[in-house]
């Protein structure tokens, strides 16, 4: 016990600078939390996190909400081996392997209604890995304790070793990440990126991080030279009026790279209910994305990567 304490308070001593500015961040920002949920409903045909229709139980219902409230240990429902199929593959699926990370406060059946609704709207079969929720106070600790204070192993490590596997064994391999989803990513690249063994592999991975709440996100740039585009490839979706956006990648441009597209005056933080319509019908992107060439079962072209930029600010007269 007093081993772990005189860690922790290493970790606070020796982060002053982040604490302060995390802090400073989430004050100033505070007066956008509660939009994290608005609009509801604000999109027809999506199978909304708000909606009770959405799950196929009212017991599943209840689980979210339960799990959300109260803490406990809990473990997560699948690492990498829950799929999600969608009901028309794209002719190409099997080309490329998908996973989805999912953000905080997700029990098992909110992280597979997200699953679902990606493999529906990209047309590909969706493999789940769940970061169990440990109840809504735990889980803001734990985004703390891996962001601000650097201790994410806990967090990321499961993670890790699930995509490594799949890199060695596909020619691409696309990363969905979703809020704290994106802390993991962030960890994956950087653990990859350190060593030798692993590095190579970087050049088969593709990163979407949708409401991002990663203060960092690096790319190679020997192997961007290589290939001629980023490695890994990156693509951020932020709305302007999304608290966590604000403290996360919209916060950090200077330290993340990839391609930031973002709404400025949209607000919501729901996966389904507040993004994916709109990266699925281009609104961020204008068309542009790479992600978005993937909508509907289609694949995107030697053309289709984008060049790093600090943020596309697209305007949306109905957010």
């Amino acid at each position: 016990m007093f081993s772990k304490t005189r860690k922790l308070v290493r970790r606070l001593t020796g982060n002053r600078d982040a604490i302060r500015r995390d802090l400073q961040l989430a004050v100033r920002n505070l007066p956008t939390l509660p939009l994290i949920f608005w609009p509801p409903n604000a999109e027809p045909g999506v199978r909304s996190e708000l909606s009770a229709a959405s799950y196929n139980s009212t017991g599943d219902l209840l689980t979210v909400v339960t799990q959300a409230l109260l803490p406990a240990r809990r473990k997560p429902v699948s690492a990498g081996t829950l799929v999600c199929q969608p009901e028309y593959p794209a002719a190409s699926a099997e080309s490329s392997r998908w996973f989805f990370i999912n953000g905080v406060v997700t029990a098992p059946p909110l992280a597979i209604l997200h699953a679902q609704e990606i493999a529906r709207v990209f047309r590909r079969p969706v493999h789940l890995i769940h970061t169990p929720t440990w109840g809504v106070v735990r889980d803001v600790w734990d985004t703390i304790t891996a962001r601000t204070l650097k201790k994410d192993g806990h967090l990321s490590r499961p993670a890790f070793y699930v995509v490594q596997r799949a890199l060695e064994r596909h020619e691409r391999v696309v990363l969905l990440c979703h809020s704290q989803g994106t802390i993991v990513a962030s960890y994956i690249v950087r653990k990859l990126l350190k060593h030798a063994s692993t590095r190579h592999l970087v050049s088969r991975l593709e990163i979407y991080c949708v409401a991002g709440v990663a203060d960092g996100l690096r790319v190679d740039d020997a192997l961007t030279q290589e290939t001629g585009h980023a490695v890994p490839y990156v693509e951020h979706f932020a709305n302007g009026r999304d608290f966590f956006c604000r403290v996360g990648i919209l916060a950090h441009l200077d330290s993340t790279a990839g391609h930031v597209y973002c709404i400025p005056e949209r607000s919501g933080h729901l996966l389904n209910e507040h993004y994916l319509p709109g990266i699925a019908r281009g609104d961020y992107c204008g068309r542009k994305s790479r992600l978005y060439h993937y909508a509907n079962g289609r694949e995107p072209g030697v053309r289709d990567w984008q060049q790093p930029s600090k943020v596309v600010d697209v305007q949306h007269k109905s957010a």
